[in-house]
């Protein structure tokens, strides 16, 4: 009974992306009806070969109060994601080139690989960032100026208010 709610909660998201990916309001029904078959056969085939690495994720990550998390989080995520990339430009563009690398060991209280996953990634992604491993409960990251000699201090920075927002998500 375990796999039935997973492959059900597979087939409707796949078939839910698909939809958002091709719908079209301007498109004529039956091209509609259409992209819908397709997209169940499409949802139906990415299920069966994927439903087991979901099991025991279900629904409950549609709870309204996670879902509020992942909403803030994106735009957290975006607004960080802005001013990063800004200050890059500025690295990049100034003449003496200011840069202060180094490798930033931050502790993080999410427990889920999941949540470590979204938060390696969202720190990745922020231009200037890399995370480069995860030891446990420790990720180190590449810091392309490094903005505080305390490595507390500088793992806090860095996390900013990820951690929290995802701790919301997954936990």
């Amino acid at each position: 009974m375990e796999g039935k709610p997973s492959f059900t909660y597979v087939t409707i998201a796949v078939l839910a992306v698909w939809l958002g990916l091709t719908y079209s309001p301007h498109m004529p029904f039956n091209m509609f009806l259409q992209e819908l078959g397709l997209g169940i056969i499409v949802a139906l085939a990415v299920s069966v070969l994927t439903f087991k690495n979901f099991t025991g994720l279900g629904l409950k990550y549609l709870h309204p109060r996670r879902v509020a998390y992942f909403i803030a989080f994106f735009f957290v995520f975006l607004k960080e994601m802005v001013k990063a990339n800004l200050n890059m430009a500025r690295i990049v563009l100034s003449p003496s080139l200011p840069v202060k690398p180094g490798i930033v060991e931050i502790e993080t209280g999410l427990k889920q690989p999941s949540a470590k996953l979204f938060l390696g990634n969202a720190i990745t992604l922020t231009p200037g960032t890399m995370t480069i491993d995860y030891r446990g409960d420790k990720a180190y990251i590449h810091w392309v100026y490094v903005e505080s000699e305390d490595p507390k201090k500088a793992g806090e920075i860095i996390k900013g208010s990820f951690e929290k927002l995802l701790g919301g998500v997954f936990q």
